[in-house]
């Protein structure tokens, strides 16, 4: 059994890499490593959801994205300007990031109502012959909050239709209850 700081650094590790993969090799387009099964605090399925990673000082790549935003109207320019930022040494080094995921939800779902009232939920990420299943804290991010607007101009790079009537959830893992599993045949 892996301690808990082995396990966040192997699912930093993992979750870096398979982003560099994705951006050089599938223009971008989110694996499963990216799009966990949520699951409530039972292990009942809500959704299967995309999640994004950020640094843990965002304010910078946040300007960027923006500029990215407001520089064009043309969707397939942002999109080509933020899969060649991200494709190149962006995530590198995985002790830039935060350990905490990050996802997009219309605002005041049901889904977050539940996840938020629990106070837990489970992501479930499966990808090739890799499992993590992350034991998390949910919180709802202010629009004020340096992470709510790397993950919104992040966001709206890639879906030009994102409004700002979104929660932004922030997902902390609890090391000590999440764990790694090989699949195997």
């Amino acid at each position: 059994m892996l301690s808990p700081d082995v396990l966040r650094e192997k699912f930093l590790d993992w979750q870096c890499q398979s982003r560099i993969q994705a951006f050089r090799t599938q223009n971008g387009r989110p694996n499963s490593s990216m799009s966990p099964l949520l699951l409530d605090k039972k292990g009942d399925e809500l959704a299967r959801i995309i999640v994004v990673i950020t640094e843990n000082n965002p304010v910078n790549t946040t300007k960027m994205f923006e500029h990215i935003n407001r520089a064009t109207y043309d969707p397939a320019t942002r999109f080509d300007k933020m899969n060649k930022f991200l494709s190149s040494e962006y995530f590198l080094d995985r002790n830039n990031f935060s350990d905490s995921v990050f996802a997009t939800f219309p605002s005041s779902s049901a889904i977050t109502k539940k996840i938020l009232k629990d106070g837990s939920c489970i992501l479930d990420f499966i990808h090739l012959s890799t499992n993590y299943r992350l034991v998390c804290n949910p919180f709802k991010l202010e629009t004020d909050e340096d992470h709510w607007e790397n993950i919104y101009w992040h966001n709206r790079n890639f879906n030009p239709g994102l409004g700002s009537d979104i929660d932004v959830i922030k997902f902390i893992p609890d090391w000590k209850k999440s764990k790694l599993i090989r699949i195997t045949d």
